[in-house]
Formats: C-alpha cells, sequence, structure tokens
C-alpha cells in the first residue's frame, strides 16, 4: 500500500458522498491507495453513504469514535494507516482526478516529507465583495488564509511548510509519527478553547527536521464552501478560533502565560489578514480584531484558570488519545449536531 487517504466527518453525509466519488474517479491504481473515513459522532446517514461507497474501493474502512475534535479521527486513522503517505482531507473536499498521482510522484524523491497542491474555493453562492479585501497576493502566488485557498502557480517548488493545510494535507507516516502527530483542530462550538494549531504544528516541525515542502499543482483539490461559512458572522467565529491557535502556540512555546497584547498589538495583528491594510473596511477590520481579542483573552484565562486546560494545551504527545482526552469537559456527552462553530457562522 501506497497511500492512505483519510477524510474526518461529522454530520456533512452529502458532502461526504462527493469527495468520495471525486477519489473513486482519481486516475492512480485503487490497489495502492486505500480510505479511511474517521466519523466523528455523524447522527446523519454518514454510515448508509459510507456503506455504499465501500464496494466501490478496492480498500474502504469506515471507524467512528465520537470524541470531540477532528484530532480523534485523524489519530485513530494513523493507528491503521498502511500506506507509507497518508494524507488528510476534509469531507467538503473533492479531490481532481490527478490529486494522488501528483501526491505519489512528489514523493520519489526521498528528502520530501510533505505535499501541499493547489487549493481551490467553490462557493454555494456568489461571495461577498468583502472577500477581495482578505485575498492575499495575484493568481500564481495567491492565499485567502480565511479559507484555505493557496495557489502557488503552475510549478512543482518548494514552499514553506506553514503553508501545508488540513484541507489538503500529505505527509510521510514516519515524519508524521516522528513530531508526535497532530495538534487539536476542529472542535465543536462549547469546546473551541481547546481548539490548536492542528496540521500547521506538523508542517512547521517535520520542515524543521529538514524534510522538502513540495508543492505540485497536479495534487490539486476544490474545497466547497456553503453559504453560511461565507458571512461576517462566520468570520468573526473563525478569528475567535485563530485567537485560540495563537494562544496555543505562544503558550506552548513559552511554557506558560503570557502577557495580554494591547489594544495597538490587536489592530496590527488584524491587519496583517488584509490586502491592502490602509483600504481595510472599518466593519470587517474590527469584527476580525474582535474575535483575535476574543480567542486570546478566553484562552489565556481558561489557561490561568484550569489547571486540568493547562496540562491539555502543553502535553507532550496528543499520539495517544487516550491520555491526553482526559479534561472533564472533553469527556462530556457531547452533541453530535452541535454545529456551532466558525464554519456555521454561531
Amino acid at each position: 500500500m501506497d497511500i492512505t487517504v483519510t477524510i474526518t466527518t461529522v454530520n456533512r453525509a452529502d458532502q461526504l458522498a462527493a469527495g468520495l466519488q471525486a477519489l473513486a474517479g482519481q486516475d492512480f491504481p485503487q490497489a495502492d491507495f486505500e480510505v479511511i473515513v474517521a466519523d466523528n459522532g455523524s447522527t446523519d446517514h454518514t454510515k448508509e453513504v459510507c456503506d455504499k461507497f465501500s464496494s466501490q474501493f478496492e480498500n474502504f474502512t469506515f471507524i467512528y469514535d465520537a470524541r470531540p475534535g477532528q484530532l480523534v479521527g485523524w489519530h485513530r486513522a494513523l493507528e491503521i494507516a498502511q500506506g507509507e503517505i497518508t494524507c488528510f482531507i476534509d469531507d467538503d473536499v473533492c479531490p481532481d482526478t490527478s490529486w494522488l498521482a501528483g501526491i505519489h510522484e512528489a514523493y520519489q524523491n526521498p528528502e520530501v516529507g510533505l505535499v501541499p497542491g493547489p487549493i481551490k474555493l467553490e462557493f454555494e453562492s456568489e461571495p461577498p465583495d468583502w472577500l477581495r479585501h482578505l485575498t492575499l497576493g495575484e493568481p500564481g502566488a495567491q492565499t485567502l488564509p480565511a479559507f484555505g485557498l493557496l495557489d502557488c502557480g503552475s510549478e512543482i517548488r518548494e514552499i514553506p511548510g506553514n503553508f501545508v493545510w488540513g484541507t489538503n494535507f500529505s505527509v510521510r507516516k514516519s515524519c508524521l509519527e516522528e513530531v508526535h502527530g497532530f495538534h487539536p483542530c476542529a472542535m465543536p462550538g462549547r469546546l473551541l478553547k481547546f481548539h490548536g494549531d492542528g496540521e500547521i504544528h506538523v508542517g512547521r516541525s517535520v520542515e524543521a527536521l529538514g524534510h522538502e515542502v513540495l508543492y505540485h499543482p497536479k495534487a490539486s483539490v476544490v474545497h466547497n464552501l456553503a453559504s453560511n461559512r461565507v458571512t461576517l458572522d462566520s468570520i468573526k467565529s473563525k478569528f475567535t478560533t485563530t485567537g485560540y491557535t495563537r494562544s496555543f502556540q505562544t503558550l506552548r512555546q513559552m511554557g506558560g502565560p503570557y502577557e495580554l497584547p494591547g489594544e495597538e498589538e490587536f489592530r496590527q495583528m488584524a491587519l496583517r489578514y488584509f490586502r491592502d491594510p490602509e483600504q481595510a473596511p472599518g466593519e470587517l477590520l474590527q469584527i476580525i480584531e474582535d474575535g483575535l481579542i476574543e480567542g486570546i483573552a478566553t484562552h489565556l484565562q481558561s489557561f490561568a484558570e484550569d489547571a486540568a486546560f493547562r496540562d491539555w494545551v502543553l502535553h507532550d504527545n496528543y499520539l495517544d488519545l487516550d491520555k491526553c482526552y482526559v479534561h472533564p469537559e472533553l469527556l462530556k456527552d457531547s452533541s453530535p449536531t452541535d454545529e456551532s462553530d466558525w464554519r456555521s457562522g454561531h
């Protein structure tokens, strides 16, 4: 087995079906890859979709674990992954037919540890005009970090490890294990403070080990964005989550508390997300700044007041889920229908 493809999902059966259909149409031998769907607690018809598609693949596995957070599906799948190369995509992503062929080609170089590819965006409805202010660069060298757009051109090239995003993420299994797997990511709304830096940790850490990060234009995917993800409410929630991520990273780097940034520091932090900071729309800038303030302040307060939360943030290895999933809030019965994270705008 050359490649393992993992899709983590919760209550997005129809989007998952579209992604599985795209995987079934790959220009790559089915005998050389496996598909693992890691269900994070769905109550819709996700299992029925997987039962239907299992016959379309030579190697297909369904696993279910309702513990909250994308980390669970990632690491449960990693435990059983047979591929030397492990790929992770979201349940609202459709890979192009050349995706696996491009990934396989890039890893023929033994120095390569990570392979990203283009991430194109497909909007359910006409995107709002303010989105252009958050789109950085020009076609061929363009990103939209808030929604995962990645366009590094039509040539194979090395790029920084922090541009390998979970929407289109592949890494050598040995490298992923060497950096102790992923950090927490994609928590349900009531548990958003447990969000961390997910795959960004892996990208930076694998690159720091000396491995190449090789962008391959054939390894491309389409990220399908529902209308409720492209609203000002969702942007506020997205940047609150970004605040949790930034605080998580800072606390781990410092090994303990840090001083809450001041008003001007928050303003400069928010301006970095704009194409032309001097032209940043006032309302949008304030929404992003408010989100960052809320996320960082809440995260710092939780870290100061909750010893079990401190242990979660500073945990040295998240691969052993049983050892890191011990916080009382993570062990409570959660509602799998709770989709009130930034993606739903609540």
